[in-house]
């Protein structure tokens, strides 16, 4: 008797969409955001995500538009990521970005001479996911597109009062990252941990749209170590001692977990937080 073939695992209720964004000068990527469609949470793995390698190399064709078998050179990129799962609650999403001009070498060579089409099954049969109504699985980018940035409104004095009140002492516009100020009292206790979050979310909603709901941030005693630990002078301040004691806590909102005290080996733990709110409008693009 032939063997059985393995029974498919049933889809998870995480609708699918995915958006075109120009985040600079030429510079194409696609946002995608899964939705929990359902009444109750749904908890996905991190392993299971469209944009985590190799998923991310299975779902997303692209072709050239000089023809209907033109397909264009895709990279495939190499990841870990360890065992995490994520719950979202009815109405909540997870988000990320793939950026396109390292995946497509030849991309803005195959848009000025031909145009771009990126197109993807729906539902994607390499995914456990649904599609969400009226979605569309087709992006198109045309011949000789000028590659001429999004344009968003930004309240810039706005942003200004919400870095001070949030104790904000960097950002990286294309690094999804920020370093904030804090004290230890506020990371200890959960609540005004929580309350902390909320404000990080609603700077990153207002003033750096481009971003999706995939940030990090770094939580510092002191403004003078914040900043990467890869910085020239963090490693001298590493060297001695001091960048770990002025680093109380870091958040993922990719996998809604919050480190605290990393380096203090009898203090470190690690919490489950969401920034999720329902009365926020997560379809907001």
């Amino acid at each position: 008797m032939p063997a059985e073939e393995p029974e498919e695992k049933p889809r998870l209720p995480l609708a699918m969409e995915v958006f075109l964004k120009k985040p600079a000068e030429r510079r194409y990527e696609i946002h995608i955001h899964l939705t929990n469609i359902s009444q109750q949470p749904v908890t996905v793995d991190v392993h299971e995500l469209p944009w985590v390698p190799p998923n991310d190399s299975k779902w997303l064709e692209a072709v050239r538009m000089d023809g209907p078998n033109s397909p264009v050179e895709q990279s495939s990129f190499r990841g870990k990521f360890g065992s995490r799962t994520i719950r979202l609650l009815p109405g909540e999403s997870i988000q990320n970005s793939m950026a396109l001009n390292p995946r497509l070498p030849s991309l803005l060579e195959d848009i000025e001479k031909f145009g771009v089409q990126l197109h993807w099954d729906c539902p994607p049969p390499s995914l456990r996911f649904v599609c969400q109504t009226d979605s569309p699985h087709t992006l198109t980018i045309p011949k000789k597109d000028p590659g001429e940035p999004d344009v968003y409104s930004i309240n810039k004095q706005s942003c200004r009062q919400l870095e001070h009140s949030l104790g904000l002492v960097k950002n990286f516009q294309h690094e999804d990252v920020l370093f904030v100020v804090t004290t230890e009292a506020v990371l200890t206790d959960l609540a005004q941990a929580q309350a902390l979050l909320y404000q990080v979310d609603d700077y990153v909603r207002e003033c750096k749209p481009i971003w999706t709901n995939s940030w990090a941030v770094s939580f510092f005693t002191d403004k003078k170590f914040a900043g990467f630990i890869s910085d020239l002078e963090n490693q001298r301040y590493f060297e001695r001692g001091l960048w770990q004691q002025a680093n109380i806590g870091q958040y993922s909102s990719q996998i809604r977990t919050l480190f605290r005290f990393p380096w203090i080996k009898k203090k470190s733990d690690s919490v489950y937080l969401s920034v999720f709110r329902p009365t926020n409008n997560k379809h907001a693009q």
